[in-house]
């Protein structure tokens, strides 16, 4: 079953609620603040807003995604651009995990894609190969807990930080609207497989709590609504029943 993500979609307020269409544009103007260098991979790309986005600022970018439908409509939004954007970005229907590609990226974007990989090294280990010395690495990820069917992976703060450190050094962590952002720098070969420092850890944990206490009391106050309503609802009911018996 495809995934069908409709990102352009929810950027430009076309599906979905607000909430969702200002946590999309939040998300989608983050990672593109994060891109640095000139030449900017975008895997995963879905219906190409991101790769757009950037090529309109300058920046040549390869858009790629494994569903044909989304490739073909991030050609068909490429194409409504002017020839200067247009001749900026390049859509593929393409598998990370077999582009034999040599030319080094300064910027890789992974938005929305680790939790789709029961093994997330094989993908890490490509995009490392794929990046310039040094190069920059901007994932986002559900933060916690998100049910969907195809989502093999649970991220917090902590376990994303060690899940790139093999590769990658972990330069920045920030929820953003239930997200977890990330920016990673390319380890070079001598500093590959290193272990988290106690500082580091400590950070992790603490922006796991600071969230995660949000998320706690968020859930409280709409259990509280909610209880609420279905008190003011059973009173109703009570009131109704009694006057159809004669009893109010």
């Amino acid at each position: 079953m495809a995934n069908h993500d409709r990102v352009s979609e929810r950027y430009y307020g076309e599906i979905n609620s607000e909430e969702s269409h200002e946590a999309t544009r939040t998300r989608i103007h983050w990672m593109c603040r994060e891109a640095t260098g000139q030449r900017i991979l975008d895997i995963g790309c879905s219906q190409g807003i991101t790769s757009i986005l950037l090529a309109r600022e300058g920046f040549r970018v390869t858009g790629i995604d494994l569903e044909e439908e989304s490739i073909r409509y991030a050609k068909q939004e490429l194409a409504k651009e002017s020839k200067p954007v247009q001749d900026k970005v390049d859509f593929r229907m393409l598998d990370i995990t077999q582009w034999k590609g040599r030319t080094p990226f300064d910027t890789v974007l992974l938005g929305e894609v680790l939790e789709h990989f029961a093994h997330p090294e094989t993908l890490l280990m490509h995009i490392r190969r794929l990046l310039h010395e040094k190069g920059t690495l901007v994932v986002t990820v559900p933060y916690g807990y998100h049910p969907f069917y195809d989502h093999k992976q649970t991220f917090y703060a902590g376990n994303l930080a060690m899940c790139l450190m093999p590769y990658f050094e972990v330069l920045k962590l920030e929820v953003h609207h239930k997200y977890l952002c990330c920016v990673a720098r390319r380890r070079r070969e001598t500093q590959l497989h290193v272990s988290p420092t106690a500082s580091q850890l400590t950070e992790w944990m603490k922006l796991d709590h600071v969230h995660f206490a949000a998320v706690e009391q968020n859930h409280l106050r709409l259990m509280n609504q909610r209880k609420k309503a279905l008190d003011n609802a059973v009173e109703q009911v009570k009131r109704l029943r009694r006057q159809e018996t004669g009893e109010g």
